[in-house]
């Protein structure tokens, strides 16, 4: 999952909460003590965060970072395909286009040190031999008078400031320098992106820290390097289906469940988001087995890290006819924190306003005893280009209670060892799970029985229609 943007937001407990007959204590325990009680105790009961363990180890283990279009990212997608196959699914795979250029620096005069960068957005690409050359001190990169003649046939080192990053880009350009090392101002490693700008020269950021080595090495000694930044294309979703089985009882209606399987760069992403795929994987093998009354669509999601483009690719497919089908997408991501401040279950919605998936939701953790559920704006994950066509759609991701997230977000320390809690990917895998199985049925116990009345026949219309 992405952008702290995300989590600048402003978020509400669920009112009606406080007309519940359960207590008003927050409790996360986990497994629930209210789950033999409810309609859906069967299902409740399959779903086993140790099992899902074993996928989120083959994934962020077994894999490793699984950066959009890599071997890493196929192998999991195949992966995901097998076990969908293997609970008597018949998955397939779904290519799509994308443009991701993945960078490695190494310093090749400081013993081929390797630095941790990012390619900017609309970054150039070298293909798989890269280029190498002498890095040259361009300052601030303001105009011409920042690039020395040596430049030319060279990598420019560019700080950030002052100007954009695009026109830093297209000085460097100009100035003739065959690559360009943004670094950063402050500390933390860039993230930058070039606008509109498609650079014809590989662009990389890097932290602070190393642009101040490599500046203070320039200054003394020629220093070269090697850009690899070859340019991946391809990139897949994973798609499994179930269509009802009870004609007295069956509907039209179409539900969707995703989670994306990708991850950044150095990152084994296990939290994010081999727990929401793990999570996917476990309904998939309980649904299978059980009564539903409406067709429900599995889709693990390639390259959400880089603009949610498998979410977008598949609603872009989906016909007139399955988006009038349309009823709930339910997406799961990062829900296996360990961070002990993160106890707060968010359903982040485009608009921040309750929809269907969340009135399922609230009426589940109402039966399970988890009687908070926090709504927020929020559409960085794919159930964005859902709620963008007004189907009713939510994120469920953990969160603190001023909407932030762990602090081996999107790093190296996203593994299992150190991010990964078992409790809180069953606390939501029960949650989600129940409001999952009571959406998939027309009429059920819990529907009629629930403190939180939900109006299936209601129209949500929180998006631009095809």
């Amino acid at each position: 999952m992405k952008r702290i943007m995300k989590f600048k937001r402003l978020r509400f407990l669920v009112l009606v909460l406080a007309l519940m007959v359960f207590s008003s204590t927050v409790t996360f325990a986990a497994p629930n003590e209210n789950s033999s009680t409810a309609f859906d105790k069967k299902v409740l009961a399959r779903i086993d965060a140790e099992r899902a363990l074993k996928h989120i180890e083959n994934l962020s283990e077994g894999i490793g970072p699984r950066i959009a279009g890599t071997k890493e990212e196929r192998q999991a997608a195949e992966y995901v395909k097998r076990e969908l196959n293997r609970y008597g699914y018949d998955a397939e795979i779904q290519e799509f286009d994308i443009k991701n250029v993945i960078p490695k620096l190494t310093i090749d005069s400081l013993n081929n040190k390797e630095l941790k960068s990012n390619a900017a957005t609309g970054s150039g690409n070298t293909g798989e031999n890269g280029v190498t050359a002498n890095i040259i001190n361009c300052g601030l990169g303001l105009d011409s008078s920042n690039f020395p003649e040596e430049v030319k046939g060279n990598i420019a080192l560019i700080q950030r400031g002052a100007i954009s990053f695009s026109d830093k880009a297209i000085n460097a350009v100009a100035a003739g320098a065959v690559g360009v090392i943004l670094y950063n101002n402050v500390d933390g490693i860039l993230n930058p992106t070039l606008g509109t700008y498609v650079s014809p020269i590989p662009v990389l950021a890097i932290s602070k820290a190393d642009g101040d080595l490599l500046a203070n090495e320039v200054a003394d000694k020629e220093i070269q390097a090697t850009i690899k930044a070859p340019l991946y294309t391809k990139s897949w979703n994973v798609i499994a289906k179930r269509e009802p089985k009870n004609k007295n009882k069956a509907t039209d209606k179409i539900i969707y469940v995703t989670a994306h399987y990708d991850s950044v760069p150095y990152a084994p992403g296990a939290n994010d988001n081999a727990s929401g795929t793990a999570m996917l994987l476990e309904f998939a093998r309980i649904l299978k087995a059980y009564p539903i009354d409406k067709e429900v669509r599995f889709i693990a999601c390639g390259a959400e890290e880089i603009g949610l483009l498998g979410s977008r690719y598949y609603v872009s497919k989906l016909s007139e006819d399955e988006l009038s089908r349309s009823f709930a997408n339910f997406n799961m991501d990062m829900i296996a924190t360990s961070y002990e401040a993160c106890n707060i279950l968010y359903a982040d919605t485009v608009t921040g306003e309750p929809n269907l998936v969340t009135d399922y939701a609230v009426a589940a953790g109402a039966r399970l005893g988890n009687n908070i559920l926090s709504i927020s704006p929020g559409s960085s994950s794919d159930h964005a280009p859902f709620g963008d066509l007004g189907i009713p759609a939510a994120c469920f991701i953990w969160g603190d209670e001023n909407g932030k997230l762990e602090p081996w977000y999107h790093t190296p320390d996203d593994t299992i060892n150190t991010n990964l809690s078992l409790d809180r990917l069953q606390q939501a895998g029960e949650i989600v799970g129940s409001a999952l199985y009571d959406a998939l049925r027309v009429q059920t116990p819990n529907l009629k029985n629930t403190p939180v009345k939900i109006n299936t026949n209601k129209h949500y219309d929180f998006g631009v229609t095809q």
